[in-house]
């Protein structure tokens, strides 16, 4: 029990930094959205929960691979949504993809992590602002609003996005 403690704490600080991220480069309004604490605490539990399924069926002993861990918890991010807007009568809410930008840097910057555990959050936000994953964006967060996937289906997403990480380091 206490791994799963350890994992939930390493994952709060991991999505509240995402998010906080995001609010500094713009691509999420703090003034017009917060990261519900309630809500990014079920999000962790599920998605340790559906980790454990994961290990248990496939008898993976050690950790998994980061783009494993990114579908996983992409998919928790979808399903409870914790970015919510401060002004629930806004009219144009259904417009904007916070959840869905979210879930997808916080995937990135899983499968950015280095050895020691710690993301390399320049080579995280280089790849993010390059245009060539502009299209991808889109594409993905379309994906995530509108279009039916599983966990397991945003594995293969993220395990793609990580060989083309790879081939434009090359």
């Amino acid at each position: 029990m206490q791994d799963d403690a350890k994992l939930e704490e390493k994952r709060t600080i991991s999505l509240f930094g995402a998010f906080l991220t995001l609010v500094n480069i713009g691509d999420i309004n703090s003034s017009k959205f917060t990261l519900n604490r309630s809500l990014l605490k079920l999000t962790i539990r599920h998605y340790i929960k559906d980790l454990r399924i994961l290990k248990d069926r496939y008898g993976i002993e050690d950790k998994v691979l980061p783009q494993k861990a990114a579908g996983l918890i992409t998919a928790a991010i979808m399903r409870f949504k914790p970015v919510l807007p401060k002004n629930g009568s806004d009219e144009s809410l259904f417009e904007n993809d916070e959840n869905e930008v979210l879930a997808a840097f916080n995937g990135l910057c899983m499968c950015m992590e280095r050895s020691d555990g710690k993301v390399d959050l320049q080579a995280t936000l280089n790849l993010w602002s390059k245009p060539e994953m502009q299209e991808w964006l889109a594409n993905f967060l379309y994906l995530l609003k509108f279009r039916e996937y599983t966990a397991e289906s945003l594995v293969m997403v993220f395990d793609t996005l990580v060989r083309f990480a790879m081939s434009l380091r090359e």
